[in-house]
């Protein structure tokens, strides 16, 4: 184990029939850091996103925490992160404020947590307004609201930027940023390899349940000392 590993992903699978599988997948992930986990649709992304924070169980591999083999569905190891999904279901007679009111309720977050992060992703004029009225990107916006709530040394988002118009990609990009700075690790599912490229420090590719490529993002578009996109070093 390297001095700035801090979890480590050993040889995870998830097999769902012969044609529909993850496979062996491993890698790092370091503390802090931005990791980028890109694929396309059905790349199995969120597959591993789910194994990770012990939504689905893995049909063989395995998680470690420090060095120290960890059960991903155990309480004290989910008190590590918190999540956005890649698409949030929320009851849609409640206003942004009650939502996020009761996901700090479980977590025994402050009330004063709570208008923090709704302006921290503009939606505290807002708060009072029924989900039913918020658009795709609002929504996308709450959902990101309370994955930033808890202080947490981990955040894991799944495609966290789905839905978000320029000016929401930007500021989400600057508040990741103070994430790192404040010393937690980012962890992010994205099809967008601008984003990867701009944002993250280490970034993996999947396709079809497999890991093709994982490494700093500098070393990925530098080539010979010339700079390649991640377009071209992913496709070609």
């Amino acid at each position: 184990m390297n001095n700035n590993e801090w979890i480590r992903l050993e040889g995870l699978a998830k097999h769902y029939s012969d044609e529909k599988k993850i496979t062996d997948i491993s890698l790092t992930i370091e503390k802090p850091e931005i990791f980028a986990l890109c694929g396309g649709n059905g790349a199995g992304k969120s597959t591993l996103i789910k194994m990770l924070t012990g939504i689905t169980k893995p049909t063989s591999g395995r998680i470690f925490l420090d060095g120290k083999e960890v059960d991903p569905q155990s309480f004290d190891y989910k008190k590590l992160f918190s999540y956005m999904p890649d698409e949030m279901l929320l009851p849609r007679q409640l206003t942004g404020l009650e939502v996020l009111a009761f996901f700090a309720r479980l977590r025994g977050i402050s009330d004063g947590k709570v208008s923090e992060v709704l302006q921290q992703v503009g939606l505290y004029d807002v708060r009072k307004m029924p989900i039913k009225q918020y658009s795709k990107g609002m929504q996308q916006r709450l959902s990101l609201a309370q994955a930033l709530m808890p202080d947490v040394p981990l955040r894991i988002l799944d495609e966290p930027t789905n839905g978000l118009d320029p000016f929401w990609v930007f500021r989400f990009k600057e508040i990741i940023q103070e994430e790192k700075r404040q010393g937690r690790t980012i962890f992010f599912t994205t099809h967008i390899l601008s984003l990867v490229e701009e944002l993250a420090d280490r970034a993996a590719f999947m396709q079809e349940g497999k890991m093709h490529y994982c490494d700093s993002v500098d070393t990925l578009v530098q080539k010979n000392g010339v700079y390649t996109p991640l377009e071209k070093v992913f496709f070609k």
